[in-house]
């Protein structure tokens, strides 16, 4: 088995979103023994008169990390769950990348700030960079309806994403954080986006339609299972296979379920491919209204 989460860290950017991924950092935190860090980022200190970099004269490195910190504490002041606090100078996603990279193993939260147009076509977002560069499950948060005074009380639903490469399965290394209360209900979703490729050698047994419902049948039992064995407390536990687009597979899944996570794979896809076509993690990413869990696929 998998080993479990070790250590969660909370990517701060200081934004209005910061205390909503604070809040789900220290949920998780207080019901696991993973050790609680806040993480910020100083992309490219400027001198405010000339075009440079900050270099450490007369403590502006200083003074920035001191006031960094303490604005990360000033997120966590009303909590008992123990933390750290990091502050590094570079672009966010390569300082986040490296610095996860010397932990065991992880989950990073983060915020989606819901950029659109070409600015996500050419350079993308944080998150969507994080999802791509980040060998570790990571947990992006989207503005909710509760009050900055609620507390995030676990997963009740959830929607899993699943396909033949078997990223889904990784979520065992997560279930005690994303599985806390015992009714969660559990939806998984297989999108047969080529059948004709996967039946093809079974044409000569029966007609297409024969074959091809042959297959999803067989798809169906065997994912039921891997749920059963995977997921032995959910309620309710359903199994989807069937031929359709997966990104609208799961949103429409997670509304149908009023699901509050949908747990998708990330695939090292090249970045023209992303450019010409996008890709389900990103499509989940921009459209889902709840929480979304990325799981990397093996290195």
């Amino acid at each position: 088995m998998q080993p479990t989460i070790q250590a969660i860290v909370c990517t701060v950017d200081f934004s209005p979103f910061s205390s909503l991924v604070v809040r789900y950092g220290v949920a998780l935190a207080r019901q696991s023994d993973a050790r609680l860090t806040l993480l910020h980022a100083v992309y490219n200190p400027q001198d405010g008169a000339h075009p440079m970099a900050v270099f450490e004269r007369g403590g502006d490195l200083t003074q920035q990390t001191d006031e960094s910190i303490q604005r990360m504490k000033a997120l966590v002041k009303d909590t008992t769950v123990a933390f750290d606090t990091v502050v590094r100078f570079g672009d966010p996603v390569e300082e986040t990348v490296e610095y996860v990279s010397q932990l065991p193993t992880s989950l990073v939260i983060s915020a989606s700030h819901g950029v659109s147009g070409f600015r996500r076509l050419f350079i993308g977002t944080v998150v969507e960079r994080l999802t791509r560069a980040l060998n570790c499950p990571m947990l992006v948060v989207k503005p909710d309806k509760m009050s900055p005074k609620d507390h995030f009380d676990g997963f009740r639903s959830m929607v899993i994403g699943c396909d033949r490469r078997g990223h889904w399965q990784q979520l065992t290394r997560v279930m005690p954080l994303v599985q806390h209360h015992s009714d969660v209900g559990v939806h998984l979703v297989h999108a047969m986006e080529a059948p004709l490729a996967e039946i093809w050698e079974d044409l000569d047994t029966g007609s297409y339609g024969q074959v091809q419902q042959a297959h999803q049948d067989r798809l169906n039992r065997e994912l039921r299972d891997q749920a059963i064995q995977m997921f032995p407390e959910a309620e309710p536990l359903s199994v989807l296979v069937a031929p359709g687009d997966p990104e609208k597979m799961m949103l429409k899944a997670a509304e149908k379920y009023a699901a509050n996570l949908i747990v998708v794979g990330v695939r090292h896809s090249g970045k023209v491919g992303r450019w010409i076509a996008g890709s389900t993690t990103e499509g989940v990413l921009r459209h889902a209204t709840g929480c979304i869990l990325t799981i990397p696929e093996t290195p």
